[in-house]
């Protein structure tokens, strides 16, 4: 399967850079440490992060994302899919379907990252982050509506997989708990965002092998190398 990113998103975001952790799941290892120990414990620091520092307000992590989606045609309402995460950490009313899932969150919201997971058996030929011509049909719970010209989506032969880059994951592609071959997915669109991503990848691919066994492969597209065969 091939993975890219068409060029005209570097047009828009000429600093983008996807980072791509594909991971062969083993059986959870249920430890002293686990998932939902880390989840809460990333909620909590989250609430904490509300605290100022000196009279000043803590900068705020959304900020480049936000700059990123005034660029390319959006939704009304469409942000990136880490802005509800945290708005869910902040109300205390972050929910989970299990142990993947926790780990996954934990990890974005101590990095203040966006994660999405991907099913790689269900990919149908490719998958690729583009410029949306318009009209590529996308599932979302059992409802088909259509994408936006201008609009930055991940699609594959059968349409759009993700629209607003990762503002809504198709159920139709979306990991779960049962799946065994995942690809885990994590943009970042300036510098110092980049780092932080690069953080968390790496910290999601410790935890990954730590708790599942997992046999991980992690790669960089951006705009030296814009595809991957994986």
């Amino acid at each position: 399967m091939k993975i890219y990113v068409e060029e005209a998103v570097f047009s828009l975001l000429p600093r983008f850079t996807l980072f791509c952790l594909q991971a062969d799941m083993g059986s959870f290892r249920l430890g002293d440490r686990n998932p939902m120990a880390d989840l809460k414990t990333a909620v909590e620091s989250v609430k904490g992060r509300e605290k100022k520092e000196e009279g000043l307000p803590l900068p705020d992590p959304l900020e480049p994302w936000r700059e990123a989606f005034k660029k390319f045609t959006a939704d009304k309402g469409a942000s990136c899919s880490l802005d509800s995460l945290l708005s869910r950490a902040h109300a205390g009313t972050v929910e989970s379907i299990g142990p993947v899932d926790e780990t996954v969150k934990a990890v974005s919201l101590y990095f203040s990252v966006p994660i999405s997971a991907l099913d790689v058996s269900k990919v149908r030929r490719f998958l690729g982050l583009c410029l949306s011509r318009g009209r590529d049909p996308f599932l979302d719970e059992e409802k088909e509506s259509l994408t936006r010209e201008g609009e930055v989506c991940y699609m594959d032969k059968l349409g759009a997989a993700s629209r607003c880059i990762n503002w809504k994951i198709s159920p139709r592609l979306k990991a779960t708990e049962e799946s065994r071959r995942i690809l885990f997915l994590s943009e970042s669109v300036d510098a110092d965002s980049r780092m932080r991503t690069a953080e968390a990848v790496k910290d999601l691919d410790r935890r990954l092998q730590a708790y599942f066994g997992a046999k991980t492969r992690f790669f960089v597209l951006d705009s030296t190398q814009m595809a991957k065969r994986i």
